[in-house]
Protein backbone atom coordinates (compact mmCIF):
# COMPACT_ATOMS: atom_id res chain seq x y z
CA UNK A 1 0.00 0.00 0.00
CA UNK A 2 1.23 3.46 -1.31
CA UNK A 3 0.46 5.37 1.89
CA UNK A 4 1.50 8.45 0.79
CA UNK A 5 -1.19 7.99 -2.29
CA UNK A 6 -3.79 6.47 -0.70
CA UNK A 7 -4.04 9.40 2.19
CA UNK A 8 -3.83 12.16 -0.51
CA UNK A 9 -6.56 10.40 -2.31
CA UNK A 10 -8.95 10.38 1.12
CA UNK A 11 -8.07 13.79 1.69
CA UNK A 12 -9.84 14.39 -1.05
CA UNK A 13 -13.05 14.21 0.30
CA UNK A 14 -12.68 14.07 3.96
CA UNK A 15 -11.71 16.36 6.24
CA UNK A 16 -8.23 16.36 8.06
CA UNK A 17 -9.96 15.33 11.62
CA UNK A 18 -11.14 12.37 10.13
CA UNK A 19 -7.92 10.36 9.38
CA UNK A 20 -4.99 9.43 11.39
CA UNK A 21 -1.98 7.38 11.16
CA UNK A 22 -0.34 8.26 14.63
CA UNK A 23 1.19 5.08 16.45
CA UNK A 24 -1.51 5.90 19.56
CA UNK A 25 -4.61 5.46 17.41
CA UNK A 26 -2.93 2.34 15.46
CA UNK A 27 -2.10 0.79 18.68
CA UNK A 28 -5.71 1.73 20.52
CA UNK A 29 -7.56 0.25 17.17
CA UNK A 30 -5.71 -3.08 17.36
CA UNK A 31 -7.33 -4.54 20.18
CA UNK A 32 -11.05 -4.65 22.00
CA UNK A 33 -11.42 -6.06 24.97
CA UNK A 34 -11.03 -10.02 24.01
CA UNK A 35 -7.44 -11.82 24.60
CA UNK A 36 -6.84 -11.91 21.01
CA UNK A 37 -4.26 -10.79 18.83
CA UNK A 38 -4.14 -9.55 15.19
CA UNK A 39 -2.47 -6.59 13.66
CA UNK A 40 -2.90 -2.82 13.39
CA UNK A 41 -4.63 -1.07 10.50
CA UNK A 42 -2.63 1.22 8.50
CA UNK A 43 -4.93 4.10 8.99
CA UNK A 44 -7.93 4.87 10.74
CA UNK A 45 -10.86 7.23 10.12
CA UNK A 46 -14.08 8.73 11.84
CA UNK A 47 -16.52 9.33 9.19
CA UNK A 48 -19.18 11.46 9.74
CA UNK A 49 -21.91 10.21 7.19
CA UNK A 50 -23.67 7.47 5.30
CA UNK A 51 -22.17 9.22 2.06
CA UNK A 52 -18.57 9.29 3.55
CA UNK A 53 -18.61 5.84 4.66
CA UNK A 54 -20.22 4.99 0.58
CA UNK A 55 -17.04 6.78 -0.29
CA UNK A 56 -14.51 5.22 1.68
CA UNK A 57 -16.16 1.75 0.59
CA UNK A 58 -15.79 2.58 -3.25
CA UNK A 59 -12.25 3.73 -2.28
CA UNK A 60 -11.10 0.52 -0.24
CA UNK A 61 -12.74 -1.79 -2.79
CA UNK A 62 -11.29 -0.07 -5.93
CA UNK A 63 -7.81 -0.79 -4.47
CA UNK A 64 -8.71 -4.03 -2.85
CA UNK A 65 -7.78 -2.49 0.57
CA UNK A 66 -9.36 -4.31 3.95
CA UNK A 67 -12.27 -2.35 5.66
CA UNK A 68 -12.86 -3.31 9.46
CA UNK A 69 -15.60 -1.67 11.31
CA UNK A 70 -15.30 -0.67 15.28
CA UNK A 71 -17.94 0.32 17.67
CA UNK A 72 -17.13 0.47 21.20
CA UNK A 73 -14.34 -1.80 21.49
CA UNK A 74 -16.44 -4.24 23.65
CA UNK A 75 -16.11 -7.57 21.56
CA UNK A 76 -14.85 -10.38 23.36
CA UNK A 77 -14.05 -12.47 20.50
CA UNK A 78 -11.79 -9.81 18.33
CA UNK A 79 -14.33 -9.27 15.88
CA UNK A 80 -13.45 -5.69 15.34
CA UNK A 81 -9.65 -6.34 15.02
CA UNK A 82 -8.35 -5.85 11.77
CA UNK A 83 -6.53 -9.25 10.74
CA UNK A 84 -4.58 -8.22 7.08
CA UNK A 85 -3.99 -4.06 8.35
CA UNK A 86 -5.72 -1.84 6.25
CA UNK A 87 -8.47 0.82 7.21
CA UNK A 88 -10.87 0.49 10.25
CA UNK A 89 -13.87 2.79 10.29
CA UNK A 90 -14.20 3.76 13.92
CA UNK A 91 -18.10 4.80 14.02
CA UNK A 92 -18.12 6.28 16.95
CA UNK A 93 -18.62 10.06 15.49
CA UNK A 94 -22.04 9.04 14.23
CA UNK A 95 -23.93 9.07 17.36
CA UNK A 96 -27.05 11.05 16.88
CA UNK A 97 -30.96 9.74 17.55
CA UNK A 98 -32.20 10.62 14.15
CA UNK A 99 -36.31 10.63 15.15
CA UNK A 100 -38.51 8.85 17.51
CA UNK A 101 -41.14 8.16 16.50
CA UNK A 102 -43.14 7.92 20.22
CA UNK A 103 -46.74 6.36 18.71
CA UNK A 104 -44.92 3.53 16.95
CA UNK A 105 -42.51 3.04 19.80
CA UNK A 106 -39.63 2.88 17.89
CA UNK A 107 -36.42 4.99 17.02
CA UNK A 108 -34.28 5.79 13.79
CA UNK A 109 -30.64 6.28 15.07
CA UNK A 110 -27.34 6.09 13.47
CA UNK A 111 -24.84 3.33 14.62
CA UNK A 112 -22.09 4.66 16.73
CA UNK A 113 -24.43 5.63 19.32
CA UNK A 114 -23.89 3.71 22.80
CA UNK A 115 -26.31 1.63 24.35
CA UNK A 116 -26.51 3.17 27.82
CA UNK A 117 -26.98 6.75 26.48
CA UNK A 118 -30.15 5.45 23.91
CA UNK A 119 -31.46 4.66 27.06
CA UNK A 120 -31.07 8.18 28.89
CA UNK A 121 -32.02 10.22 25.93
CA UNK A 122 -35.61 7.71 25.24
CA UNK A 123 -36.11 7.60 28.90
CA UNK A 124 -38.18 11.32 28.48
CA UNK A 125 -40.64 9.65 26.18
CA UNK A 126 -40.77 6.44 28.64
CA UNK A 127 -39.54 3.78 26.21
CA UNK A 128 -36.08 2.12 26.22
CA UNK A 129 -34.17 -0.14 24.31
CA UNK A 130 -34.55 -3.73 26.08
CA UNK A 131 -32.48 -5.96 23.77
CA UNK A 132 -29.00 -4.71 24.87
CA UNK A 133 -26.51 -6.85 26.01
CA UNK A 134 -24.85 -6.59 29.55
CA UNK A 135 -22.10 -4.47 27.62
CA UNK A 136 -24.34 -1.60 27.19
CA UNK A 137 -22.48 0.70 28.78
CA UNK A 138 -19.72 0.43 26.44
CA UNK A 139 -20.96 -1.42 22.85
CA UNK A 140 -22.72 0.67 20.56
CA UNK A 141 -25.73 -0.08 18.84
CA UNK A 142 -23.85 -0.93 15.15
CA UNK A 143 -21.68 -3.71 17.09
CA UNK A 144 -24.99 -4.89 18.58
CA UNK A 145 -26.25 -5.30 15.26
CA UNK A 146 -23.58 -6.71 13.70
CA UNK A 147 -23.17 -9.54 16.57
CA UNK A 148 -26.59 -10.08 17.26
CA UNK A 149 -26.35 -9.19 20.83
CA UNK A 150 -28.07 -10.62 23.64
CA UNK A 151 -27.66 -10.15 27.03
CA UNK A 152 -29.41 -10.01 30.35
CA UNK A 153 -32.91 -9.25 29.57
CA UNK A 154 -32.95 -11.43 26.58
CA UNK A 155 -34.96 -14.19 27.89
CA UNK A 156 -38.28 -11.50 28.30
CA UNK A 157 -37.13 -8.78 25.42
CA UNK A 158 -35.24 -10.87 23.29
CA UNK A 159 -32.21 -10.71 21.32
CA UNK A 160 -31.26 -7.58 19.11
CA UNK A 161 -32.29 -8.85 15.96
CA UNK A 162 -35.90 -9.20 17.72
CA UNK A 163 -35.85 -5.38 17.49
CA UNK A 164 -34.12 -4.54 14.21
CA UNK A 165 -37.12 -3.40 11.80
CA UNK A 166 -34.94 -1.45 9.20
CA UNK A 167 -30.98 -0.81 8.30
CA UNK A 168 -29.62 1.26 6.15
CA UNK A 169 -26.22 -0.21 4.66
CA UNK A 170 -23.53 0.33 2.51
CA UNK A 171 -22.40 -2.54 0.75
CA UNK A 172 -19.08 -3.31 -0.83
CA UNK A 173 -18.83 -1.88 -3.89
CA UNK A 174 -20.25 1.26 -2.06
CA UNK A 175 -24.51 1.16 -2.79
CA UNK A 176 -26.10 2.39 -0.10
CA UNK A 177 -29.73 0.21 0.32
CA UNK A 178 -32.57 0.12 3.01
CA UNK A 179 -33.75 -3.21 3.97
CA UNK A 180 -36.48 -3.82 6.60
CA UNK A 181 -39.54 -2.24 7.24
CA UNK A 182 -41.21 0.35 9.89
CA UNK A 183 -44.10 -2.22 9.79
CA UNK A 184 -43.91 -4.98 12.72
CA UNK A 185 -44.64 -7.57 10.71
CA UNK A 186 -43.53 -7.67 6.64
CA UNK A 187 -43.57 -10.97 4.81
CA UNK A 188 -42.59 -9.19 1.29
CA UNK A 189 -39.45 -10.39 -0.40
CA UNK A 190 -36.04 -11.97 1.42
CA UNK A 191 -35.09 -11.02 4.60
CA UNK A 192 -32.29 -9.36 3.62
CA UNK A 193 -32.32 -7.07 7.23
CA UNK A 194 -31.51 -10.60 8.98
CA UNK A 195 -29.06 -11.50 6.78
CA UNK A 196 -26.88 -8.37 7.59
CA UNK A 197 -27.62 -8.88 11.67
CA UNK A 198 -24.72 -10.91 12.98
CA UNK A 199 -22.75 -10.95 9.66
CA UNK A 200 -20.12 -9.15 12.14
CA UNK A 201 -19.40 -6.57 9.27
CA UNK A 202 -18.27 -9.50 6.57
CA UNK A 203 -21.86 -8.41 4.24
CA UNK A 204 -21.98 -4.57 4.58
CA UNK A 205 -21.97 -1.51 6.99
CA UNK A 206 -25.04 -0.83 8.65
CA UNK A 207 -25.28 3.38 8.93
CA UNK A 208 -29.19 3.64 9.95
CA UNK A 209 -31.20 1.53 11.80
CA UNK A 210 -34.67 1.67 13.15
CA UNK A 211 -35.28 -0.21 15.79
CA UNK A 212 -38.58 -1.08 18.34
CA UNK A 213 -38.35 0.00 21.43
CA UNK A 214 -40.51 -0.91 24.99
CA UNK A 215 -42.10 1.02 27.38
CA UNK A 216 -40.07 1.35 30.45
CA UNK A 217 -41.63 -1.21 33.39
CA UNK A 218 -43.85 0.69 36.25
CA UNK A 219 -41.78 -1.60 38.53
CA UNK A 220 -38.90 -3.96 39.20
CA UNK A 221 -38.18 -6.26 41.87
CA UNK A 222 -35.10 -8.96 41.83
CA UNK A 223 -33.80 -11.71 44.08
CA UNK A 224 -30.55 -13.55 44.82
CA UNK A 225 -30.90 -16.99 45.34
CA UNK A 226 -28.17 -19.29 46.33
CA UNK A 227 -28.16 -22.91 45.73
CA UNK A 228 -26.35 -26.08 47.19
CA UNK A 229 -25.55 -27.32 43.55
CA UNK A 230 -25.26 -25.68 39.86
CA UNK A 231 -27.49 -28.80 39.45
CA UNK A 232 -30.37 -27.88 41.53
CA UNK A 233 -29.91 -24.05 40.09
CA UNK A 234 -30.21 -25.06 37.09
CA UNK A 235 -33.38 -27.64 37.48
CA UNK A 236 -34.90 -23.90 39.55
CA UNK A 237 -34.22 -22.49 35.83
CA UNK A 238 -36.36 -24.99 33.91
CA UNK A 239 -38.75 -24.85 36.67
CA UNK A 240 -39.24 -21.19 36.29
CA UNK A 241 -39.63 -21.32 32.32
CA UNK A 242 -42.34 -23.93 32.40
CA UNK A 243 -44.49 -21.23 34.27
CA UNK A 244 -46.64 -18.51 33.25
CA UNK A 245 -44.04 -15.75 34.39
CA UNK A 246 -41.66 -14.37 31.97
CA UNK A 247 -38.70 -13.04 34.21
CA UNK A 248 -37.01 -10.28 33.02
CA UNK A 249 -33.58 -11.81 33.92
CA UNK A 250 -32.24 -15.15 34.77
CA UNK A 251 -28.81 -14.84 35.33
CA UNK A 252 -26.49 -17.55 36.63
CA UNK A 253 -23.15 -16.94 38.92
CA UNK A 254 -20.72 -20.35 39.98
CA UNK A 255 -19.75 -20.49 43.33
CA UNK A 256 -16.55 -19.39 42.09
CA UNK A 257 -17.84 -16.53 40.30
CA UNK A 258 -19.52 -15.36 43.59
CA UNK A 259 -16.96 -16.15 45.24
CA UNK A 260 -14.86 -13.33 42.59
CA UNK A 261 -17.44 -10.93 43.53
CA UNK A 262 -17.29 -10.74 47.31
CA UNK A 263 -13.78 -9.59 46.84
CA UNK A 264 -14.31 -7.67 43.74
CA UNK A 265 -17.20 -5.65 45.65
CA UNK A 266 -16.60 -6.31 49.27
CA UNK A 267 -19.65 -7.83 49.23
CA UNK A 268 -21.39 -10.45 51.63
CA UNK A 269 -23.05 -12.53 49.23
CA UNK A 270 -23.33 -16.34 50.12
CA UNK A 271 -20.79 -18.22 48.61
CA UNK A 272 -22.42 -20.86 45.96
CA UNK A 273 -23.70 -21.44 42.89
CA UNK A 274 -26.80 -18.57 42.68
CA UNK A 275 -29.67 -17.56 40.36
CA UNK A 276 -30.32 -13.71 40.07
CA UNK A 277 -33.79 -13.31 38.85
CA UNK A 278 -35.30 -9.92 38.04
CA UNK A 279 -39.35 -9.51 37.58
CA UNK A 280 -40.33 -6.59 35.36
CA UNK A 281 -44.14 -5.32 35.55
CA UNK A 282 -46.88 -3.98 37.49
CA UNK A 283 -46.04 -3.14 41.20
CA UNK A 284 -49.75 -4.79 42.47
CA UNK A 285 -48.32 -8.47 40.82
CA UNK A 286 -44.70 -8.65 41.42
CA UNK A 287 -44.89 -9.40 44.53
CA UNK A 288 -47.15 -12.31 44.04
CA UNK A 289 -44.57 -13.53 40.96
CA UNK A 290 -41.71 -13.17 43.32
CA UNK A 291 -43.47 -15.69 45.88
CA UNK A 292 -44.39 -17.93 43.30
CA UNK A 293 -40.62 -17.98 42.05
CA UNK A 294 -39.63 -18.33 45.53
CA UNK A 295 -41.56 -21.34 46.49
CA UNK A 296 -40.12 -22.89 43.24
CA UNK A 297 -36.73 -22.19 44.08
CA UNK A 298 -37.25 -23.33 47.90
CA UNK A 299 -38.81 -27.02 45.74
CA UNK A 300 -35.50 -27.11 44.68
CA UNK A 301 -33.19 -26.84 47.39
CA UNK A 302 -32.74 -22.62 47.48
CA UNK A 303 -30.53 -21.89 50.47
CA UNK A 304 -31.62 -18.39 50.73
CA UNK A 305 -32.81 -15.59 49.81
CA UNK A 306 -31.83 -11.56 49.21
CA UNK A 307 -34.41 -9.45 47.62
CA UNK A 308 -33.67 -5.49 46.06
CA UNK A 309 -36.80 -3.68 45.77
CA UNK A 310 -35.56 -0.01 45.26
CA UNK A 311 -33.84 1.37 42.45
CA UNK A 312 -30.98 1.30 44.26
CA UNK A 313 -30.58 -1.88 45.36
CA UNK A 314 -30.85 -2.76 41.66
CA UNK A 315 -28.24 -1.10 40.54
CA UNK A 316 -26.13 -2.49 43.54
CA UNK A 317 -27.47 -6.13 42.25
CA UNK A 318 -26.32 -5.29 38.54
CA UNK A 319 -22.49 -3.94 39.91
CA UNK A 320 -22.32 -7.66 41.44
CA UNK A 321 -22.68 -9.12 38.25
CA UNK A 322 -21.51 -6.91 36.35
CA UNK A 323 -17.87 -6.60 38.91
CA UNK A 324 -15.70 -8.65 37.91
CA UNK A 325 -14.00 -8.73 34.79
CA UNK A 326 -13.08 -4.80 34.94
CA UNK A 327 -11.10 -5.78 38.29
CA UNK A 328 -10.32 -9.75 36.67
CA UNK A 329 -6.11 -9.12 36.61
CA UNK A 330 -6.30 -7.86 41.00
CA UNK A 331 -8.25 -11.10 41.71
CA UNK A 332 -6.32 -13.45 39.65
CA UNK A 333 -3.03 -12.35 39.23
CA UNK A 334 -0.71 -14.61 37.33
CA UNK A 335 -3.88 -16.08 35.71
CA UNK A 336 -4.66 -16.12 32.34
CA UNK A 337 -8.36 -16.16 31.27
CA UNK A 338 -9.22 -17.90 28.09
CA UNK A 339 -13.03 -16.22 27.92
CA UNK A 340 -15.76 -18.85 25.85
CA UNK A 341 -19.61 -18.53 25.47
CA UNK A 342 -21.31 -20.88 23.68
CA UNK A 343 -25.14 -21.73 23.95
CA UNK A 344 -27.55 -24.82 24.45
CA UNK A 345 -31.07 -25.59 24.47
CA UNK A 346 -32.47 -25.00 27.75
CA UNK A 347 -33.13 -28.50 28.63
CA UNK A 348 -29.66 -29.12 28.23
CA UNK A 349 -28.30 -26.86 30.49
CA UNK A 350 -27.68 -29.22 33.79
CA UNK A 351 -26.24 -32.05 31.06
CA UNK A 352 -23.71 -28.96 29.90
CA UNK A 353 -22.72 -28.03 33.92
CA UNK A 354 -21.82 -31.19 34.15
CA UNK A 355 -19.79 -31.37 31.22
CA UNK A 356 -18.22 -28.53 32.34
CA UNK A 357 -16.95 -29.56 35.65
CA UNK A 358 -16.34 -33.05 34.15
CA UNK A 359 -13.38 -31.12 31.75
CA UNK A 360 -11.75 -29.28 34.14
CA UNK A 361 -11.25 -31.99 36.16
CA UNK A 362 -9.76 -33.52 32.92
CA UNK A 363 -7.70 -31.03 32.44
CA UNK A 364 -6.86 -29.91 36.02
CA UNK A 365 -7.75 -26.68 35.04
CA UNK A 366 -10.29 -24.12 37.55
CA UNK A 367 -13.33 -22.98 35.03
CA UNK A 368 -15.47 -19.75 36.53
CA UNK A 369 -19.22 -20.11 34.90
CA UNK A 370 -21.80 -17.36 34.57
CA UNK A 371 -24.72 -16.30 32.07
CA UNK A 372 -27.98 -15.64 30.90
CA UNK A 373 -29.43 -19.23 32.20
CA UNK A 374 -32.58 -18.21 30.87
CA UNK A 375 -31.97 -18.92 27.27
CA UNK A 376 -28.91 -21.40 27.78
CA UNK A 377 -27.02 -18.82 26.74
CA UNK A 378 -23.49 -19.13 29.24
CA UNK A 379 -20.37 -17.27 29.38
CA UNK A 380 -17.33 -19.06 30.72
CA UNK A 381 -13.74 -18.30 31.71
CA UNK A 382 -11.27 -20.85 32.04
CA UNK A 383 -7.78 -20.22 33.96
CA UNK A 384 -4.30 -20.71 32.70
CA UNK A 385 -0.93 -19.89 33.97
CA UNK A 386 0.38 -17.01 32.59
CA UNK A 387 3.49 -17.43 29.92
CA UNK A 388 2.97 -21.31 30.18
CA UNK A 389 2.60 -22.65 26.93
CA UNK A 390 1.54 -26.20 28.47
CA UNK A 391 -1.16 -24.81 30.42
CA UNK A 392 -2.00 -22.35 27.81
CA UNK A 393 -2.50 -26.10 25.36
CA UNK A 394 -4.91 -27.44 28.32
CA UNK A 395 -7.13 -24.42 28.03
CA UNK A 396 -7.83 -24.35 24.58
CA UNK A 397 -8.28 -27.73 24.52
CA UNK A 398 -11.01 -27.70 27.17
CA UNK A 399 -12.49 -25.14 25.50
CA UNK A 400 -12.94 -26.98 22.11
CA UNK A 401 -14.51 -29.65 24.11
CA UNK A 402 -16.89 -27.15 25.48
CA UNK A 403 -17.72 -25.92 22.02
CA UNK A 404 -17.93 -29.21 20.50
CA UNK A 405 -20.13 -30.88 23.11
CA UNK A 406 -22.60 -27.79 22.91
CA UNK A 407 -23.14 -28.23 19.13
CA UNK A 408 -23.37 -32.11 19.92
CA UNK A 409 -26.95 -31.49 21.86
CA UNK A 410 -27.91 -28.45 19.05
CA UNK A 411 -26.24 -26.38 21.16
CA UNK A 412 -24.27 -23.33 19.37
CA UNK A 413 -20.30 -22.31 19.02
CA UNK A 414 -21.54 -18.56 19.96
CA UNK A 415 -24.85 -17.20 21.40
CA UNK A 416 -24.01 -13.68 21.26
CA UNK A 417 -20.22 -12.71 21.09
CA UNK A 418 -19.93 -13.94 17.46
CA UNK A 419 -16.98 -16.03 15.63
CA UNK A 420 -14.69 -13.11 15.38
CA UNK A 421 -11.08 -14.35 15.32
CA UNK A 422 -11.48 -17.04 17.98
CA UNK A 423 -14.37 -19.04 16.88
CA UNK A 424 -14.65 -19.40 12.89
CA UNK A 425 -12.57 -22.95 13.02
CA UNK A 426 -16.01 -24.09 14.61
CA UNK A 427 -18.19 -22.32 11.86
CA UNK A 428 -18.11 -25.78 9.48
CA UNK A 429 -18.73 -28.26 12.84
CA UNK A 430 -21.96 -26.26 13.37
CA UNK A 431 -22.80 -25.87 9.90
CA UNK A 432 -21.83 -28.12 7.35
CA UNK A 433 -24.48 -27.95 4.31
CA UNK A 434 -24.74 -24.19 5.48
CA UNK A 435 -21.66 -22.87 5.14
CA UNK A 436 -20.94 -23.39 1.44
CA UNK A 437 -24.17 -21.00 0.86
CA UNK A 438 -22.91 -18.63 2.95
CA UNK A 439 -19.78 -18.75 1.49
CA UNK A 440 -21.44 -17.87 -2.04
CA UNK A 441 -23.64 -15.09 -0.37
CA UNK A 442 -20.04 -13.28 0.63
CA UNK A 443 -18.74 -14.14 -2.55
CA UNK A 444 -21.65 -12.27 -3.78
CA UNK A 445 -21.63 -9.01 -1.79
CA UNK A 446 -17.74 -8.92 -1.51
CA UNK A 447 -16.49 -10.31 -4.54
CA UNK A 448 -13.14 -8.22 -3.64
CA UNK A 449 -12.61 -9.59 0.16
CA UNK A 450 -12.99 -5.74 1.47
CA UNK A 451 -15.19 -6.36 4.27
CA UNK A 452 -13.58 -7.82 7.63
CA UNK A 453 -11.44 -10.39 6.15
CA UNK A 454 -10.55 -13.19 8.00
CA UNK A 455 -13.46 -13.39 9.83
CA UNK A 456 -16.67 -15.48 9.03
CA UNK A 457 -14.49 -18.24 7.19
CA UNK A 458 -11.50 -20.30 9.07
CA UNK A 459 -9.42 -20.54 6.17
CA UNK A 460 -9.28 -16.68 5.24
Amino acid sequence: MNMKKVLLELRSFLKPAQLSTSEPDLISHAKDRSFHQASRPDIVIWPNSTKDISNIVKFANKYKIPLTVRGGGSSLEGNPIPVFGGIVLDMTKMNKILKVYQDDLEVRIQPGIIGEELDALLKPYGLWFAAAPGSKHLATIGGMIANNAGGMHAVKYGVVNDAVLQLEVVLANGDIIRIGSRSYKTVSGYNLKSLIIGSEGTLGIVTEAVLKLTPLPEAKIATLVSFQTNDDAAKANLAILNTSIKPASLEFMDKTYVTLVNKAEKAKLNENPTLLIELHGKKNILLEQLNEVKDICKKNKALSFEEFTTPEDLIRLWQYRRAVRPVLSTLLPNQGVLSAEIGVPISQIPKFLKKAEEVSKKYNLQTVMFGHMGDGNFHGWALYELNNEESWEKVTKLNEELVKYAISVDGTTTGEHGLGIGKSKFLPIEHPTGMPIMKQIKQLLDPNNILNPGKMFPEE
